[in-house]
């Protein structure tokens, strides 16, 4: 049967367009539960190997521990370390290059950080309190600092993401020199937040396995997970993480 020749164009389909699209969306998808789960899947991952590995304390004397010199900085200053790669992102919005500031945006990604940390806190007084070791309180700060530099990490990468994107548009009547400022604070940000994610994670190890018993470890992954990084997870990193994806999409 033949079409009727007073159908307008716009309505005829166009199987290749809706395949492109399907695809596109299905990457952004795939960015987003990429991002989400292969951190704490990792987090999770170093924990139990270095449970698996436990030699005690006796063994550590003994022990290569390559990242002494960043747990001694940890222990010190792990609480704010959330702050740097934030403080960049807030400079990269600041310049007001991208035609939409960052998600979470950086106050509201700051009050996230800082309710995590003060339920660590409470936690860790608590615990004090109570004389109890349940728990390595070590690894229980440490799912903190994951949990942060996480949700920056991926925050600063769809920040440059979309930043790449206004300059590839041409910038949008933006100088060169504010943009360029602008990506290189979120790129900064993005690989400052994704060292720290693995150097948690080494140190995590070298904890796991020789400093607290395996129980200790299992019960601080467990309330570390149910009590900070649950909270970073739905104030932060989900929010960042769909963010990422819809910058990908778009540039793709």
């Amino acid at each position: 049967m033949a079409r009727n020749a007073a159908e307008p164009l716009s309505t005829k389909r166009d199987p290749w367009a809706q395949r492109n699209s399907a695809s596109t969306e299905a990457f952004g998808a795939a960015v987003v539960n990429f991002v989400i789960v292969t951190p704490m899947v990792l987090w999770g991952v170093v924990l139990l190997a270095g449970t698996a590995t436990y030699a005690g304390p006796g063994a550590a004397k003994n022990a290569h521990l390559p990242l002494a010199w960043y747990d001694a900085f940890f222990v010190r200053f792990g609480p704010l370390f959330f702050m740097l790669p934030l403080a960049l992102r807030a400079f990269s919005d600041k310049q007001n290059v991208a035609a939409e500031t960052s998600l979470p945006t950086p106050a509201r990604a700051f009050v996230v950080y800082t309710i995590v940390g003060l339920v660590r806190l409470a936690v860790y007084l608590l615990g004090l309190a109570l004389g109890s070791r349940a728990m390595s309180d070590h690894l229980f700060l440490g799912a903190t600092v994951v949990a942060s530099a996480q949700g920056e990490a991926i925050a600063c990468a769809a920040t440059a993401l979309r930043l790449m994107a206004t300059a590839k548009a041409g910038g949008g009547g933006v100088s060169r020199a504010r943009l360029s400022l602008a990506m290189l604070a979120a790129t900064a940000g993005m690989i400052l937040a994704t060292a720290m994610l693995a150097l948690q994670c080494g140190d995590a190890y070298a904890t796991a396995a020789y400093f607290h018993p395996p129980r200790e470890t299992v019960v601080a992954w467990a309330t570390g997970f149910a009590l900070c990084q649950s909270i970073a997870l739905v104030g932060s990193v989900v929010p960042a993480s769909r963010s990422l994806g819809a910058a990908a999409v778009a540039l793709a």
